[in-house]
C-alpha cells in the first residue's frame, strides 16, 4: 500500500493553490496527497482501541506519511479542537506538522505570540494592549496609532489613525467586551515588509511586500507588490529563532524595518499561503515541503 500525505482544510476553495502545488510536487515523485476536510473527519474512542477516520477510511502509518494542517478556525472552535485531537492520536504514529505549536498554543493570535516574543527576546514593534474604553481615550497617543485585532488575518483588520478623532470614533464603534482584543501599535513610517518562509527550522528565503498606492498594508493579498529579498543573516537567524520557540515546522515569519533599518517581528503565521512567495522568488516551496514530509516520515 503506498502512503499519503494527508492534507486538511476548511473547504475544497480554501489553500487551494498551496494544495494544488502540493499535489503537483508530490505527484512528480510518486506520492500521492488527500485532501480532506475537516468536517469529513471523525473518531472513535477507547482505551487501547482509538481510531481516526479521514473520509470513512482509518488513518494509519500504514496508508499515511504525513499529515499537513490548513487554517481550522472557526467561531465555535470545533475544528480547531479536532485539528488537535487528530494530533495527540496521531502524532506518535505519523508525523504531523507543527504539533508542538499547535498542542502549545490551540489558536496562537497576535497577542499570545508577542507573549512569546517578549519571552525569548525577539523584537516586537512597541505595543500597547487595553481592556477598556476609558484605558484607551485616556492615553497620550502619538500619531500615526495602528491597530490590529488578535485574531485578524490577511491585513484586514489593520487600521491606521492618523489622528485623535479618527481614533475616537473607531472606539467608540467597538464593543467595550471585544476591546481586549485588540493591540495598539507605533507606526514605522516604512511601507513595506518581509515575508521569511522557514521549513524545517530553516530560513528558504524571503519576498519583500510593498504597500502600492494609498494603501498602507503591505498583504499580497490586498494588492501589495512582491519581490525577492536578500535576507540578512540577522534576519535569518530571527526567524528560525521565531519558528523555534513556536514549535513550528513550517510557518512564515513577518518581519517590518524601521526608518534606522532596525528590525521587527510582527507575527508568525502557521499556515501561510506561499503564492506571491512562489512567483516572487522563484522558490519550489511545494517541493521543499513535500521533501520535508518525506524526510521526517522516515
Amino acid at each position: 500500500m503506498n502512503k499519503k500525505i494527508l492534507v486538511l482544510t476548511m473547504s475544497q476553495q480554501q489553500s487551494n493553490f498551496e494544495v494544488t502545488r502540493l499535489v503537483e510536487e508530490a505527484k512528480k515523485i510518486g506520492v500521492e496527497v488527500n485532501r480532506c476536510l475537516y468536517k469529513e473527519i471523525t473518531f472513535k474512542m477507547e482505551n487501547g482501541n482509538t481510531k481516526v477516520y479521514a473520509k470513512g477510511e482509518e488513518v494509519t502509518p500504514e496508508n499515511t506519511m504525513a499529515l499537513w494542517f490548513r487554517v481550522a478556525g472557526t467561531v465555535s472552535g470545533k475544528y480547531v479542537e479536532g485539528r488537535n485531537l487528530v494530533i495527540r492520536l496521531l502524532k506518535n504514529k505519523i508525523f504531523c506538522t507543527n504539533s508542538c505549536g499547535y498542542l502549545d498554543w490551540p489558536r496562537m493570535g497576535k497577542i499570545a505570540q508577542h507573549g512569546v516574543f517578549i519571552e525569548n527576546d525577539i523584537p516586537v514593534v512597541p505595543t500597547k494592549i487595553f481592556y477598556t474604553k476609558e484605558q484607551v481615550l485616556s492615553e497620550d497617543w502619538e500619531f500615526p496609532v495602528i491597530c490590529k485585532h488578535e485574531r485578524g488575518y490577511q491585513g484586514k483588520s489593520v487600521r491606521k489613525f492618523d489622528n485623535r478623532k479618527q481614533l475616537e470614533k473607531f472606539v467608540a464603534k467597538v464593543d467595550e467586551i471585544n476591546v481586549g482584543m485588540y493591540l495598539w501599535q507605533k507606526c514605522l513610517p516604512t511601507r513595506w515588509d518581509l515575508r521569511i518562509i522557514v521549513l524545517g527550522g530553516k530560513a528558504i528565503g524571503a519576498m519583500k511586500r510593498s504597500a502600492k498606492g494609498e494603501e498602507f498594508r503591505s498583504n499580497f493579498s490586498l494588492g501589495g507588490m512582491v519581490e525577492k529579498w536578500d535576507l540578512s543573516q540577522k534576519d535569518r537567524e530571527v526567524a528560525e529563532k521565531v519558528a523555534m520557540v513556536c514549535g513550528l515546522d513550517y510557518c512564515g515569519v513577518d518581519i517590518m524595518k524601521d526608518e534606522n533599518d532596525e528590525s521587527y517581528v510582527l507575527e508568525v503565521n502557521r499556515q501561510c499561503q506561499y503564492q506571491g512567495f512562489e512567483q516572487s522568488t522563484g522558490t519550489n516551496v511545494a517541493k521543499l515541503v513535500v521533501e520535508m514530509l518525506l524526510d521526517k516520515a522516515n
